[in-house]
């Protein structure tokens, strides 16, 4: 699929493309952007424009004493500094396109040389090495200062055959950097796979429900009602699509929090997703670059906006709301394992005596809970002062996005340790009728070694891991052909 720029790009977008998925400018967009830039230019020609005509920072009010090609490769050269880990090709790819995108609605006054080579790099595979540490949520500088001396050839790209735009002038070269666009990236990818853990997660607790003969009235169409939360009645459905019409007697009147409680827990989550997903998807899709010109007013406004709160705030609050959920997957390992509430053997050992059985499984989980639990300490009511004070605010997006990328790896190892147990569950319980939704679950789940006797189960954990791909998805398959009444 080629997807054509500019467009409000979804997060599953931004990630097709990370991906390899291919993309294409706009001749109209291009040419928008040529006719902006040169009312831009007339704009710079009546007022002072902030790194243009002034320095950056403490030197805002400094004059660039310099040529425009000299001041613009120093502003690049001079904030180009970046340190640690190079990050991997997708994220840098979803860096590029979420530049790409923003910079096609009109507002930065960018040269556009700059849209056609940023295209290039995107087609041709060559890429810009980008590293961990620069940025503090007031515009990723570092990253796409760097990517800037790749476009203009003083920074070797990836792959070969990229022809550089040469020198970069002061009309473009702080315009460019202006953008919060490798954490968006980052936020994007982030958001795409936590709408698929989460369905997963919802399947892992479809399993886990009927090996444990739960009670379905706490996760009912009813009791999403008696939540309220936005995404109640949604998540109730999705879980309704696996669980199908009940199969079993309940075994409590009343279970406990580990499965009374997932409906409210869950929508916290699937809620923090959405809201996730919309600040990614609006601000990817919009001119934030400071200064930003109005063509139609005829001046170039200088402003606050690229203080990424809002991206902070949403991506605080979904860590958040997936803390919230990791201790109730764990206690639903802990019960499952406990012969006295699931009348099984217990850790799902062969036989009763020392076996271990699951049993480590639950440390296991546990390990990446505590990831998860880590990661909920909110960064963005933190600040810095940098740049001779001038600079007096920080939201530390990147700090933020970091943490929710390491949360997700622990839930995800979570979500795959409640999926093995409550298999081997299922299986001891013998379990033969089942709703449609969650035999497709067992049919997938068919990979999973059948041996229960004390063995190394690190292979069963890595292979229901990569199981949760195909787990997710039947949980969008089988919310779809509840819809259809099928």
């Amino acid at each position: 699929m080629t997807y054509t720029l500019p467009n409000r790009l979804t997060v599953h977008d931004v990630a097709a493309v990370a991906r390899g998925a291919a993309v294409r400018v706009s001749a109209s967009a291009r040419e928008d952007i040529e006719r902006h830039y040169h009312r831009a230019n007339a704009i710079a020609e009546r007022q002072p424009v902030y790194g243009r005509s002034t320095g950056v920072g403490a030197n805002r009010s400094t004059a660039a004493a310099t040529d425009p090609v000299t001041h613009g490769m120093n502003l690049l050269r001079s904030h180009a500094v970046d340190a640690g880990p190079a990050f991997d090709a997708e994220t840098t790819r979803a860096m590029l396109v979420v530049r790409l995108n923003q910079l096609l609605h009109p507002g930065s006054g960018i040269d556009p040389s700059l849209i056609d080579g940023l295209e290039r790099m995107l087609v041709s595979g060559s890429l810009p090495e980008v590293r961990r540490y620069g940025g503090i949520g007031t515009a990723d500088l570092s990253a796409l200062a760097g990517a800037a001396l790749a476009l203009a050839g003083e920074r070797p790209t990836s792959g070969g055959g990229f022809e550089p735009i040469g020198p970069i002038r002061a009309d473009s070269a702080l315009p460019f950097m202006s953008s919060s666009a490798l954490t968006l990236g980052g936020a994007a990818l982030a958001a795409s796979r936590l709408a698929s853990l989460a369905d997963a997660g919802i399947a892992a607790f479809a399993l886990s429900a009927a090996a444990a003969r739960a009670n379905l009235s706490a996760f009912s169409a009813e009791a999403a009602l008696a939540v309220g939360s936005p995404t109640a009645s949604r998540t109730a459905s999705r879980l309704a699509g696996v669980i199908g019409e009940p199969t079993w007697e309940p075994a409590r009147i009343q279970d406990p929090f580990a499965y009374r409680g997932f409906l409210p827990a869950m929508s916290v989550l699937t809620c923090g997703v959405q809201r996730l997903g919309e600040s990614v998807e609006t601000l990817i899709s919009s001119s934030q670059e400071n200064p930003r010109f109005f063509a139609e007013q005829g001046v170039a406004v200088h402003h606050g906006a690229f203080l990424e709160n809002w991206l902070a705030h949403e991506l605080d609050a979904t860590a958040i709301a997936l803390a919230q959920t990791a201790p109730l997957a764990l206690g639903r390992l802990r019960f499952i394992n406990d012969d006295a509430f699931s009348g099984l053997p217990r850790f799902l050992a062969p036989e009763p005596g020392a076996s271990s059985g699951t049993m480590i499984v639950e440390y296991v989980s546990a390990s990446a809970m505590g990831e998860v639990l880590a990661a909920a300490s909110p960064v963005s009511t933190q600040s810095a002062v940098l740049s001779c004070g001038v600079e007096d605010d920080a939201t530390f997006a990147p700090t933020a996005l970091g943490k929710l990328q390491r949360a997700l790896d622990g839930y995800e190892v979570m979500v795959a340790c409640e999926i093995l147990v409550a298999v081997r569950a299922l299986r001891l319980r013998g379990a033969s009728r089942l709703s449609p939704g969650l035999t497709r679950l067992i049919e997938i789940a068919d990979e999973l070694p059948s041996d229960v006797r004390d063995r190394d189960l690190r292979g069963d954990v890595e292979i229901a891991t990569g199981l949760i791909g195909a787990i997710a998805e039947t949980v969008e398959t089988s919310e779809m052909l509840v819809s259809a009444g099928r």
